[in-house]
């Protein structure tokens, strides 16, 4: 079963997860979440990033 990888390419951490899971032969599946139109701060996400939530 594949791991969840919730991912915006344009940022860096979320790049830096993926190159980790290449690198180490990790099956992921990539979830796009585009953070400069706060989509990561969507009512469905808060149990994923409950920080950025509440900025």
């Amino acid at each position: 079963m594949a791991m969840k990888v919730y991912v915006d390419r344009m940022f860096q951490p979320s790049r830096a997860v993926l190159i980790f899971c290449k690198v180490n032969g990790i099956d992921y599946e990539e979830i796009l979440v585009d953070i400069s139109k706060h989509k990561h701060v969507a009512p469905e996400y808060k149990g994923f990033t409950p920080i950025l939530i509440d900025l």
